[in-house]
């Protein structure tokens, strides 16, 4: 089917590609927070999401509105996916997302103290799951309590090396400034070993040949200051 087919078979749209940058930590209503690493060549791109090696279109904004309103069969000619995934889709998302909108009447939940110590703990995804609320809840309550971001917290964790990593890193550039060292003293050695051979010649010239003599002086001197 070509793209320009897929893409009218929508019933409810437009479906605009989100800008989103490689890096970006976002949340798939299907695997929970993903890392964007690139965009599919489907009829509509979409993000792409990676979450524990594994990488997959990630549900949000247009498409999980379109996952909710279309048919599997369009969603998947017009995202470029295999029909059971979009069934799979379909099955985990047919019910729209309930929030309970807050009034006077119903107000929102107070944070307990035991659930602002648990956030300075687990990860965003944890907290939301342990505490029963919404990602953008337990965002918004860590900037309140002055902790940083969750998720470029998590996006920093991913980039930093483990102390093992660290380990290799360290040993392999003691290994290489050991090598650097030792081929310096070689040459080293090997400019001591010309000179004394150099000062050995002056001074048996000096012996066969008296009036060499200040050769001698200067070989002897030579010799002072290699030895210092």
């Amino acid at each position: 089917m070509k793209a320009k087919d897929a893409i009218t078979q929508l019933q409810f749209g437009p479906y605009v590609t989100p800008v989103c940058f490689a890096g970006a930590v976002v949340e798939c209503e299907i695997r929970g927070l993903v890392t964007i690493v690139g965009l599919s060549d489907g009829p509509i791109p979409w993000p792409i999401g990676e979450k524990e090696g594994q990488t997959a279109l990630v549900v949000f904004k247009g498409l999980a509105r379109a996952v909710r309103q279309q048919s599997p069969t369009a969603v998947a000619a017009a995202w470029g996916v295999a029909l059971n995934v979009a069934q799979q889709w379909h099955a985990a998302c047919r019910l729209p997302r309930q929030r309970k909108k807050q009034t006077l009447s119903s107000p929102p939940i107070p944070w307990k103290t035991n659930e602002d110590a648990l956030l300075q703990r687990v990860s965003l995804a944890e907290a939301a799951r342990l505490t029963g609320r919404t990602l953008t809840a337990v965002r918004k309550r860590r900037r309140i309590l002055g902790l940083p971001d969750g998720r470029i917290a998590a996006q920093r964790a991913a980039k930093t090396p483990s102390l093992e990593q660290q380990a290799l890193a360290a040993r392999e550039r003691l290994r290489t400034t050991t090598q650097a060292l030792a081929q310096a003293l070689a040459e080293l050695n090997a400019t001591f070993a010309r000179s004394k051979s150099s000062l050995a010649f002056w001074r048996s010239t000096a012996i066969r040949y008296p009036h060499a003599a200040a050769a001698n002086d200067a070989a002897g001197d030579v010799e002072r200051q290699i030895e210092h």
